[in-house]
C-alpha cells in the first residue's frame, strides 16, 4: 500500500509516494541530501538543479560500479562452482580415476599440501585435500 512520506533534501521538503517502509525512504532521502551537500561543498556553483544533477551522476556511478562488481563476483562464483563440480565428477568415475584411499584425504596440522609444479596454477588445488588433483 502506497503511503505519503515527507522528507527534506537539500533544504527542500518533498512528499514521496512509496510502498517502502518510512525509515527506508527517510534513509534514502538522507543519503541523497548528504551527496548533494558534498557536491555543493566542492562545486563552484550552488544552483540546486546543477547540484542535484551532479549528485545524481555520482550516485549513478556508484550504483553502476557496484553492479559491475556484483556481476564479476557472480561470474567468478559460477566459474569456481563449475570447476568444483567437474572435479567431483572426475573423482566419482567408476573406472577408478581420481579415487584413492582415505589417507590421501588427510590434512596435517599445517593444512593442505601446497600444489606441486606440475599441478600449475589451478585455483581449486588449495581447496582440495592433498592427493586430489
Amino acid at each position: 500500500m502506497k503511503r505519503l512520506i515527507e522528507v527534506e533534501i537539500f533544504g527542500q521538503t518533498f512528499t514521496v509516494h512509496s510502498e517502502d517502509d518510512e525509515p527506508y525512504v527517510r534513509q534514502l532521502a538522507s543519503y541523497v541530501d548528504q551527496r548533494m551537500r558534498q557536491v555543493a561543498g566542492s562545486a563552484k556553483t550552488a544552483v540546486p538543479l546543477r547540484v542535484a544533477i551532479m549528485a545524481a551522476m555520482s550516485i549513478a556511478d556508484e550504483s553502476c560500479k557496484a553492479s559491475r562488481r556484483e556481476a564479476e563476483i557472480e561470474q567468478e562464483a559460477t566459474r569456481v562452482s563449475t570447476l568444483l563440480l567437474e572435479r567431483l565428477d572426475q573423482s566419482e568415475r567408476p573406472n577408478g580415476a581420481g579415487t584413492s584411499d582415505d589417507t590421501d584425504h588427510a590434512f596435517d596440522a599445517s593444512g593442505p599440501t601446497p600444489p606441486s609444479e606440475e599441478e600449475g596454477n589451478d585455483p581449486l588445488l588449495p581447496l582440495l585435500p592433498s592427493g586430489q588433483s
